[in-house]
C-alpha cells in the first residue's frame, strides 16, 4: 500500500489556528495520530500556536485600549463643550444680576465649572496662574459683603 501524502503546510496553518488537541486534530483531518504528533513535536507547532495566541491576545488588548481611549476622548470633548456652554450662560446671567446673593451663587457655579474643566483637561483644580484662589476668594467675599461696584474695597 502506498504511503499517503499530506499537504503539511496547509495542515500546519489549520493546526496553529485551531484550538483542538493534537489527537482531536489528527482524527478530524484523518491523519494517523503517531505521524501527526511526531510532526508537531519535531517542528514545534505547539510553540508556534502559543506564540500566535500570545500575539492575538496582545493585539486584542491593544485594540481594546484604543477603543476605550477613543470613547474617553469623545466623552471628554462632549463634557468640555457642555462646560463651555454652561460657562457662557452663567457669564450672561452675571452681567444682568442685581442681587449680591445671586451674584455669589453664580460666581460659585463658575468656579465649580472651572474646576471641572481643569480636571477634564488633567490639570489641577487650583488657579494655575497664581497657584492659589485667594484673589478670587476675596472677590467673592466682596460680593457677599455687598461691596462690588460701590468703589469700596475689602483690603
Amino acid at each position: 500500500m502506498a504511503k499517503k501524502s499530506y499537504d503539511w503546510v496547509a495542515i500546519k496553518l489549520e493546526f496553529v489556528k485551531s484550538s483542538l488537541s493534537t489527537r482531536d486534530f489528527a482524527e478530524a483531518f484523518d491523519i494517523p495520530y503517531s505521524t501527526f504528533s511526531k510532526k508537531v513535536m519535531r517542528e514545534q507547532w505547539e510553540n508556534e500556536r502559543k506564540q500566535i495566541g500570545s500575539k492575538l491576545e496582545a493585539k486584542s488588548i491593544e485594540k481594546s485600549i484604543e477603543n476605550r481611549a477613543d470613547e474617553l476622548s469623545e466623552f471628554e470633548t462632549t463634557t468640555l463643550k457642555a462646560i463651555r456652554i454652561a460657562q457662557s450662560d452663567i457669564i450672561i446671567k452675571i452681567s444682568t444680576c442685581e442681587k449680591a446673593g445671586d451674584m455669589k451663587s453664580l460666581t460659585s457655579s463658575l468656579v465649580d465649572l472651572q474646576k471641572v474643566y481643569r480636571l477634564a483637561l488633567g490639570a489641577s483644580t487650583e488657579n494655575q496662574a497664581t497657584g492659589t484662589t485667594t484673589d478670587f476668594s476675596q472677590w467673592l467675599e466682596s460680593i457677599d459683603n455687598g461691596e462690588l461696584g460701590t468703589g469700596r474695597s475689602s483690603a
